[in-house]
């Protein structure tokens, strides 16, 4: 993956420099000038200034897509583009916009509306995408790529709290070991203590606690072969 690069000049007078996406699985990136589709691609520079949170935030800014949360169910997604969509949370309804994260399917709503957390890209493509994707893309595709091992030694770290009250941690370390072999470790906490509280009983209700750990291991022995692995756990 190819993340979208930007690079600003002058100031305030930040201008676009290229935007390139690898929806169409060519292999190389292309410049999204050049791909016939209708998408709206995003790189980790500009997930950072957006200062969302979780997907459903970021469906504000883009054209034709919804991105809401389903309201029965913390996390699960309500996703809709072009106006197809499927509002429910029970797992024998297939979505009709698909969610990727590094080409794996999401086959349900449920855990799908994830928090944009150790993420490189994100891609969103509207109208139908049967011919890449397979089925339940009817309304289009989101496509999600998790941040590779990087060349020179990164950290990075972040807390936030929010009404509820909701805590939130993530950070992570990437580099190289020698010039063949890069590994990334990123880890994500979220405790939410609860949205409103029972005056009878006096108990709080809505409390969540998520934690994530992603690993990843890059191999390139060549300037033609690269191989990459991915895991993740969560609960």
């Amino acid at each position: 993956m190819v993340p979208v690069t930007a690079h600003a000049e002058g100031g305030a007078a930040a201008l676009m420099d290229e935007v390139v996406v690898t929806a169409r699985k060519r292999g190389a990136a292309e410049s999204v000038q050049n791909v016939p589709l209708a998408v709206t691609a995003l790189g980790s520079e500009q997930l950072e200034a957006k200062h969302v949170r979780d997907l459903a935030g970021l469906g504000y800014g883009l054209p034709n897509v919804s991105m809401d949360a389903g309201g029965t169910f913390k996390g699960t997604a309500n996703f809709s583009i072009r106006g197809l969509g499927v509002n429910a949370s029970i797992p024998t309804l297939e979505p009709s916009v698909g969610v990727f994260v590094d080409g794996l399917y999401l086959g349900i709503n449920a855990g799908a509306l994830m928090d944009t957390f150790d993420l490189e890209q994100i891609e969103v493509l509207r109208g139908p995408q049967g011919l890449l994707f397979g089925k339940n893309v009817t309304g289009g595709a989101v496509l999600i790529s998790t941040k590779r091992p990087s060349r020179a030694f990164t950290a990075n770290a972040k807390f936030g709290v929010e009404t509820g009250p909701s805590w939130t941690a993530s950070g992570g370390v990437s580099g190289p070991i020698n010039d063949m072999i890069r590994v990334k470790l990123a880890a994500y906490l979220n405790k939410d203590e609860g949205y409103f509280r029972n005056s009878f009983n006096n108990k709080e209700f809505g409390k969540q606690k998520t934690y994530l750990i992603r690993p990843a291991i890059e191999f390139q022995p060549t300037d033609t072969l690269n191989l990459i692995l991915r895991a993740e756990y969560g609960k």
